[in-house]
């Protein structure tokens, strides 16, 4: 019984995706059940952007994760993304912690390419940017694309799709703080979007929050 009742909630789920919100289809913030979820020790969560299809996703841990590589599958939408990363006492050795994939790579009848993000010790996110809008038959709002900015000024995107209509939104990380993390929503797609913000990423800090996550903000808008 208890599995059948966890089916038929997968496939609500799916059919979320598939039909308008109430929202009329327009990009919004939300934040609800996942206000209480777990999360890494030491970080702040900041966003989501994008629709309400799909199932919640996030992270946990003990501290704050160390991102080690992003792996993206993208077409005219993002739609799937998952990433390794480490804890602190990890060894920075093989093999690292999985979190992911959120969405199916080929869903929609689309081959996705697949992009890999490559982060070595010492190089951080510092900046997640995208937009948000419609794909394919979804009449709910989902991911169409993202961009990652780093520490050492490299900039890895946009994969997906910036189409005419879009909503912009950028997460930008304060001076000494990165993104560690992810959380959001996903289905067949990547439906909605947030970063875990750690407040200081010196090798010396901590993972207790300290006032530079007063710094933290957030900009949406349209490019």
């Amino acid at each position: 019984m208890n599995i059948c009742f966890f089916l038929a909630g997968i496939q609500f789920g799916r059919l979320l995706e598939r039909e308008a919100d109430n929202s009329g289809g327009v990009e919004f913030t939300w934040r609800g059940a996942l206000d209480n979820v777990t999360k890494p020790r030491g970080v702040i969560s900041v966003g989501p952007w994008g629709g309400s299809g799909g199932q919640p996703f996030y992270m946990r841990g003990a501290s704050a994760p160390r991102l080690r590589s992003i792996v993206l599958y993208h077409s005219g939408a993002v739609h799937s993304l998952a990433c390794d990363y480490t804890l602190a006492g990890d060894y920075e050795g093989p093999p690292p912690r999985v979190a992911g994939p959120w969405g199916l790579p080929h869903s929609y009848g689309s081959r996705g390419a697949r992009t890999k993000i490559d982060l070595p010790s010492g190089e951080h996110i510092t900046a997640v940017e995208g937009t948000t809008g419609h794909f394919a038959n979804v009449l709910g709002v989902v991911i169409t694309s993202l961009t990652f900015r780093t520490s050492s000024g490299r900039t890895y995107g946009p994969y997906g799709s910036v189409a005419a209509g879009s909503h912009y939104f950028s997460v930008p990380a304060a001076d000494g703080a990165c993104i560690v993390g992810f959380w959001g929503r996903s289905g067949w797609l990547l439906d909605a979007i947030g970063v875990y913000m750690k407040p200081s990423c010196s090798s010396s800090s901590s993972d207790t929050a300290t006032p530079a996550s007063k710094k933290v903000k957030a900009v949406a808008g349209v490019p």
